[in-house]
C-alpha cells in the first residue's frame, strides 16, 4: 500500500504542476489560434481551447457530463489501484499517469470549462489534433496500463 502511495503521489504532482503551468503560460503568452513555430513543418506551440475530450470529441455534449465522467474515471482507477492484489510497478506507475492527466484536466474544465491544447506536430499540411501533457499522460498510462495487465489475463 505504501509503495503504490509514494508512485502516485510521486507522478501525480509533477504531472499536474507542470501541466497547469504551461497551459497557464498558454493561456496568457499566446493568442487564441496563435502559434509559435518551433521547428517548421513539424512542430509549433498553439493555443487552442478544447470544450470537448481527446481530440475535441464530445465537443456538443454537457461540461457537467465530461466533468462527472471524468470524475467517474478516476475514481475508479483510484479504487482498482488500491485493490488490486497485483504487485507490478508498471501498473502502479501507469494508473498514476491516467489518474494525473485526468485530474489536471479536470481541473481546467472545472475552472474555465475547457481544457487549454498547446503542442501541435504535424507533417507540413497534415496536423496531429492539438493535445497538452495530460492527455499524453493519459494516452501513455493507458497504453502502460494494458501491457502491465496482460501477462494476468
Amino acid at each position: 500500500m505504501k509503495k503504490k502511495i509514494i508512485i502516485l503521489v510521486s507522478v501525480f504532482f509533477p504531472v499536474l504542476i507542470l501541466d497547469q503551468l504551461l497551459k497557464y503560460i498558454v493561456n496568457n503568452k499566446i493568442s487564441l489560434i496563435g502559434k509559435i513555430t518551433v521547428i517548421k513543418h513539424y512542430f509549433n506551440i498553439v493555443h487552442v481551447d478544447n470544450t470537448g475530450v481527446a481530440f475535441g470529441l464530445m465537443s456538443g455534449y454537457s461540461n457537467i457530463l465530461i466533468i462527472l465522467l471524468t470524475a467517474l474515471i478516476i475514481a475508479a482507477l483510484i479504487y482498482f489501484l488500491f485493490k488490486t492484489k497485483i504487485n507490478s510497478n508498471l501498473l502502479f506507475i501507469s494508473s498514476s499517469l491516467i489518474i494525473s492527466g485526468a485530474f489536471s484536466n479536470l481541473l481546467s474544465r472545472i475552472f474555465q470549462k475547457y481544457v487549454v491544447d498547446f503542442l501541435d506536430f504535424h507533417i507540413y499540411a497534415y496536423h496531429w489534433p492539438s493535445f497538452n501533457i495530460a492527455d499524453s499522460c493519459v494516452v501513455v498510462g493507458t497504453i502502460l496500463f494494458f501491457i502491465s495487465i496482460m501477462k494476468y489475463i
